[in-house]
């Protein structure tokens, strides 16, 4: 494109030149030069010098340009002189007015001086002057209207090749003055992209050629640099970014004196399991691995308002920035105002989700790579990619760390180390996500009975030995936290026979959803007289009644129910002749179901590109009901609840039977947990336990 408007200027300049030329372009004017030579041989012969004289004066006159005023014979016996015009007129004209021709004739061939007889004749040139005025006139009227339509014409591709992008150069970098990470979701950023279409549409240029400017080039720039200061970054490194760019003056980066900022957020810490062993199979691959795992991880929390800050190899940081009130100096009240409390639990669960599609993961590495890293993980259940979260809610103080070779924008606080020791104690539970009480807390009371409480901990000082039934005397002064967990089954999103239809062991228990707010809720009963184990036997009975409720009612299309007898042989014909008129039918329905639960499938390990919009009504979705649906039978709830009670209040016998009737029904890892140490300790608590766990 440079070249291309060089050679436009270069060709304008050079017609423009030959313009000039053409229309100012004059010739010699000798004519009244020749009349006064013909007038001096003329009126040397005074028989025809007046007659000659006047037919010159009125031939002059007709042509309204020229007028003789005053013409005089100079010889050497007298002087004739012979006016035309009066005195008067003559005086009153301008000097450049006046021509004055005088003509005489030479001594010899050779010789420059004037003999005895020469004339002088004098001229009234005005009419010419101004003729050669309107005439110049006219020219520069015409130059002017040349050089206005020439202007105009590199005036419109300067100002759209070049005068508007600078200007909105100057815009976007205002924009990420203003809000280095956040600007692209603005209102400013949204009229700055319209503004780019419609110059696209209202000039004459096409998108290629605009993309081909050298402005344009320095636009991708701005916005690449910005999204890579955004990605270098992250949400710590907001205040750096600002205050450099705000000070244009200095070449140095400024962050010696630029002290931190404190803010509230949600961090989610996310640690991926069994990363050695990865490392090992895939050797130099083990970066598209893990940067495929962090494209999952950063853009799901990305596209629900989260904020990726830091990658530490296996592990991942990202935050949710909140509001906060300062009105008590000693604590400081988190406010979520955004549903970034919901979003944040959500985003785990997207995540989750598609940590089990292992194509995302494996099919940018080579196929030895692949075996190698399949043969590994052969013996573990589950998908290749496995992950723990951690979720805490907290105050942190975000700023730079490092020097003028390197600096790393970062959170630093403890609220950090507390979302990442939640991660890490996601393996001593079993379970894939661990949740504060003060993350829980930001939740809605909706969330908040989807979620089960796992355990209740102190936190001793680290003087103090790793028993976790250390003895604290003073359970006031340490700090306690309360441990929740989302129950997630995710295999049920891509089981075949949950496709189907086809029951399995745990969806044979369900109540059709009753107590998705946290179980039955049966009230703890203290195992002194014995009713411990009644009480088991009385939940193993309403599960089989249950079991029962739900196999004598078989729903009708609008939501009606009809009971059908199942005891007696007519009945059971009528069912088998049923079920054979309709084999077909029933194949072809299962058969539709799974091609759809397949495209269900693709469509959910789609990565979102953008923001989402958060709706309270995700948390109803068939993919909820789905991975929800082993938990939500009204059984599993109250018999956990129970079981943790009994563990908290020291009746470990009770407790244990609790976890016991859950593991009969499907593996739990806090059942499993808190059933080993029961029977570590041989049903006994320790001397010293407190209902509290250490860490």
């Amino acid at each position: 494109m440079r070249e291309l408007t060089g050679q436009r200027v270069a060709v304008g300049i050079m017609i423009a030149l030959v313009l000039t030329s053409l229309f100012t372009y004059q010739e010699t004017d000798n004519a009244l030069q020749s009349i006064m030579i013909v007038l001096h041989y003329a009126t040397q012969n005074s028989t025809y010098a007046t007659l000659t004289l006047e037919t010159a004066s009125k031939f002059l006159l007709t042509s309204k340009t020229v007028r003789l005023c005053e013409y005089t014979i100079f010889d050497e016996d007298n002087t004739v002189e012979k006016d035309f015009c009066a005195d008067s007129d003559w005086n009153m004209l301008r000097d450049f007015e006046k021509l004055i021709i005088e003509v005489c004739t030479s001594q010899g061939n050779n010789s420059i001086e004037c003999g005895e007889v020469k004339t002088l004749g004098k001229f009234d040139t005005s009419g010419f002057v101004r003729g050669l005025a309107y005439i110049n006139l006219l020219f520069t009227i015409s130059v002017l209207f040349i050089w206005f339509f020439g202007v105009t014409a590199f005036a419109g591709p300067v100002m759209t090749l070049v005068v508007k992008p600078i200007e909105r150069m100057i815009n976007l970098l205002s924009m990420l003055m203003k809000d280095p990470l956040g600007y692209q979701s603005t209102k400013g950023y949204n009229a700055f992209v319209l503004e780019e279409d419609e110059l696209t549409r209202n000039t004459k240029w096409t998108k290629e050629v605009l993309k081909g400017m050298e402005t344009s080039f320095l636009m991708s720039t701005i916005l690449r640099i910005g999204s890579l200061m955004k990605v270098g970054f992250g949400s710590a490194g907001v205040e750096i970014i600002r205050n450099n760019l705000e000070k244009v003056s200095k070449k140095d980066i400024a962050f010696k004196n630029l002290g931190g900022s404190s803010v509230s957020c949600i961090f989610l810490f996310c640690d991926i399991r069994q990363f050695t062993d990865a490392t090992e199979c895939l050797q130099e691959e083990i970066f598209v691995f893990t940067n495929n795992i962090a494209a999952v991880v950063h853009t799901n929390c990305n596209s629900y308002g989260g904020s990726a800050n830091k990658n530490v190899g296996d592990a991942f940081l990202l935050s949710w920035l909140l509001d906060s009130s300062d009105e008590d100096v000693n604590q400081v009240t988190l406010i979520a105002r955004q549903n970034q409390a919901e979003k944040a639990l959500y985003s785990v669960i997207k995540i989750s989700i598609k940590l089990h599609d292992d194509d995302i993961f494996l099919e940018s590495i080579s196929d030895t790579a692949r075996e190698r890293l399949k043969k590994k993980y052969s013996k573990r259940e589950g998908p290749i990619v496995q992950m723990g979260f951690g979720l805490h809610a907290g105050r942190a103080v975000q700023g730079a760390i490092g020097s003028q070779r390197k600096i790393d924008a970062t959170y630093v606080s403890e609220s950090v180390e507390l979302a990442e020791f939640l991660e890490s104690a996601t393996k001593k539970y079993g379970v894939n996500l661990l949740m504060s009480c003060r993350f829980y807390n930001l939740l809605p009371r909706n969330c908040q009975w989807k979620c089960r409480k796992i355990d209740q901990i102190l936190f001793k000082n680290e003087e103090e030995d790793d028993n976790q039934f250390a003895d604290i005397t003073d359970t006031d002064e340490v700090e306690k936290l309360d441990l929740y967990t989302f129950d997630m089954h995710i295999d049920a999103l891509y089981d075949s026979t949950k496709i189907q239809g086809i029951p399995d062991k745990s969806s044979t228990h369900s109540t059709d959803g009753l107590l998705e707010k946290g179980g039955f809720q049966a009230p703890y009963v203290p195992n002194n007289d014995g009713n411990s184990s009644a009480h088991v036997r009385e939940m193993k009975k309403k599960t089989n009644e249950c079991m029962l409720r739900r196999s004598n009612n078989v729903k009708l299309k609008g939501g009606r129910r009809r009971s059908v007898f199942l005891g007696g042989r007519n009945s059971m014909d009528s069912s088998q002749s049923s079920l054979k008129l309709n084999e077909t039918s029933v194949s072809t329905t299962s058969q539709e179901k799974i091609d759809s639960s397949t495209r269900d499938v693709k469509s959910r390990l789609q990565l979102p590109y953008g923001p989402s919009r958060y709706n309270s009504s995700i948390w109803h979705a068939d993919d909820i009901k789905k991975i929800r649906h082993r938990y939500t039978d009204g059984i599993f709830f109250s018999m956990f609840n129970n079981g943790l009670k009994a563990y908290f209040v020291g009746d470990w016998k009770s407790a244990a039977e609790n976890f016991k009737f859950i593991l009969e029904r499907f593996e739990d890892g806090p059942s499993r947990y808190f059933l080993s140490t029961i029977e570590e300790n041989n049903l006994i608590p320790p001397r010293n336990f407190t209902g509290y766990g250490s860490a």
